[in-house]
């Protein structure tokens, strides 16, 4: 029997929220110059915690080379900074550049407008139903990979 459903019907939902969203981000921070994964560093900076390039790798769930390559980008455009860690010269901590805090400020706008829209047809029990499915969907697959180089290190 042939399949007459329309296409996105195929993919699942969650697919599609997150293709959706990613897609919308690009779409608002295109004229900043700045990618979405950008962004998530750039908030995951803050001046009490100067992280190390592999604890960001581990936050942010990217390879550390794709993360190298990501700090080169920023650095060029210049919005973050690297240093050498005080007691270990082999560490080298990153942060956040004045630049990059001015971007950061207009970015978190978009983000906030980016939250409004996908959850604007929901009233506060929705929001609140739809939070606790999606954090039991994140629990159960940070289960899954448990032990796996792809786990969540968020919690």
């Amino acid at each position: 029997m042939e399949d007459t459903s329309p296409p996105c019907t195929r993919i699942p939902v969650l697919t599609q929220i997150s293709r959706l969203r990613l897609l919308r981000a690009h779409s608002l921070l295109s004229d900043m110059q700045l990618h979405p994964p950008q962004y998530h560093l750039l908030a995951m900076l803050d001046e009490n915690d100067v992280p190390s390039q592999a604890e960001i790798a581990s936050r942010l769930m990217v390879k550390p080379s794709t993360l190298t390559v990501m700090i080169r980008r920023m650095m060029k455009n210049g919005l973050v900074g690297r240093r050498a860690d005080s007691e270990d010269r082999r560490i080298r901590r990153v942060f956040r550049t004045e630049k990059g805090s001015r971007l950061l400020e207009n970015a978190r706008l978009r983000f906030t407008r980016i939250e409004r829209e996908t959850f604007d047809a929901l009233d506060e029990q929705e929001r609140a139903c739809f939070e606790a499915l999606a954090l039991c969907i994140r629990d159960n697959l940070a289960k899954a990979t448990e032990g796996e180089d792809c786990a969540c290190p968020w919690f």
